[in-house]
């Protein structure tokens, strides 16, 4: 029997760290885009894009609906079903009534950047529980905020040259010196 010294064995921990793989697992799946359109949006008493606020008093932004996927289609050629005895049924009697895919879920975006689902699922609910839609002047300042900003924007992009804002430093008062 072979042992081998304190430094041999370290060597080989080291060895086996190296060549182990690496975690990285599968990436991310990016899940459905949100549904802006006001059909999907209004079960739930709000647009996409209005300002709420919530019951503890937080002002967020509609951001959508997650809808869940659809159902994939039957197995069959060309996406029908297959037909049986080799007679095939008229198109119009094949035709499954599609199953409606539900409301979805209504995403709000937070303050900081945080996107959330909430809870309710009808206006009813959210009613009740005691989300409600933002004053109306909340959305003319909101609006008014991005335009300056996208002119902004627009502005530095057009003129590269111009100075830009420096912020001021502060003047500290005159330091004292030490005796």
């Amino acid at each position: 029997c072979v042992k081998s010294t304190p430094a041999e064995g370290s060597r080989a921990q080291a060895n086996a760290r190296v060549t182990m793989p690496k975690k990285g697992g599968k990436k991310k799946v990016k899940g459905p885009e949100f549904e802006k359109n006001d059909d999907v949006c209004r079960p739930f008493g709000f647009a996409a894009n209005d300002v709420i606020v919530t019951p503890l008093g937080i002002e967020v932004t509609i951001i959508g609906v997650k809808v869940p996927p659809a159902p994939p289609p039957p197995e069959g050629d060309d996406g029908e079903p297959p037909a049986a005895d080799g007679d095939a049924p008229p198109a119009a009697e094949n035709a499954l009534p599609e199953k409606p895919r539900g409301n979805g879920t209504m995403w709000a975006l937070f303050p900081g950047g945080f996107s959330l689902p909430l809870r309710p699922k009808t206006a009813q609910q959210f009613e009740e529980q005691g989300y409600r839609r933002a004053h109306e002047g909340v959305h003319i300042i909101r609006d008014k905020l991005i335009f300056e900003q996208k002119r902004q924007e627009l502005l530095d992009s057009a003129n590269p040259n111009a100075p830009k804002k420096e912020k001021k430093k502060k003047e500290g008062g005159s330091k004292k010196k030490k005796k």
